[in-house]
């Protein structure tokens, strides 16, 4: 009895420390991206300016990868849509992406998302170089025009070697699509850009996740509230992403916080 008494107390101290540490990372972060004084490094685009987009546009849209291979495609119509290039990993295939991309193009406006890692191969440069050259020949071998903005899906569950590199590699990234003339974004969350990058400032526009919620209003009403907040990277969030049930299936679903401008372009 005492052994097990022993084991939940164990445990339970374990759960808390956990819980402390995430309030202590989020409260870090609401204090950095508040006021505070913490220089750190900063990732993206030097004076970056948004491309012009002309127009109204539902600010409502979907986001689909390979995934969705195996599923049907959204049936209802939405504003925009971002569909992911890559197999969940950098420099692979969405073996689904022409068919989603032509589905894409029949909505008001498209974007693109890539899957982003840095495992330590190399230096951080030639991995950043090597990610954006494999990326614009997959675009340009699915004939996307280079004015058709890409976002960088940066998240825990790839391969990462230390915050150094990985802010290095992504801001290599990044100028490399956008100096090829894309718009660029980052996609991540505040704990996980926290963990990858311990940070770092974002001088483009990010796209954050919310995660899920019981039904399409609350989502909806989660993530305008969160487009008021500020979020990863030292700024307001432009599109908010949380996943939502339709017809028995979850689906990443999003809200867009501003201008579309440089968040998706016309087909």
């Amino acid at each position: 009895m005492r052994r097990v008494l022993g084991g939940f107390i164990t445990l339970a101290a374990i759960a808390g420390l956990v819980v402390l540490s995430y309030l202590a990372v989020q409260a870090w972060l609401e204090v950095k991206n508040g006021s505070s004084s913490i220089n750190g490094p900063t990732v993206g685009v030097s004076n970056y300016k948004l491309p012009t987009f002309t127009g109204e546009l539902d600010n409502s849209g979907y986001d689909i990868s390979f995934p969705q291979c195996r599923t049907s495609i959204p049936p209802r119509r939405v504003g925009y849509v971002i569909i992911g290039l890559n197999h969940g990993k950098p420099m692979t295939s969405n073996p689904c992406f022409a068919e989603q991309w032509k589905w894409a193009k029949q909505h008001d406006a498209a974007a693109i998302y890539i899957n982003t890692s840095d495992p330590g191969i190399s230096t951080a440069t030639n991995r950043g170089t090597q990610i954006a050259r494999d990326t614009l020949s997959r675009l340009s071998e699915a004939r996307v025009s280079n004015d058709v903005p890409i976002w960088l899906d940066v998240e825990t569950h790839n391969s990462w070697s230390d915050s150094d590199r990985a802010v290095t590699m992504i801001d290599t990234l990044l100028k490399e699509l956008h100096r090829a003339g894309h718009p660029v974004g980052i996609y991540s969350t505040p704990v996980e850009w926290f963990t990858i990058t311990m940070d770092a400032n974002v001088s483009v526009p990010t796209w954050v996740a919310i995660g899920k919620y019981s039904s399409i209003s609350d989502g909806v009403i989660g993530a305008k509230r969160t487009c008021n907040s500020s979020n990863f990277g030292g700024k307001q969030p432009s599109i908010v992403q949380f996943v939502g049930k339709s017809n028995g299936i979850w689906l990443d679903r999003n809200i867009m916080c501003t201008n579309p401008a440089g968040l998706v372009a016309r087909p």
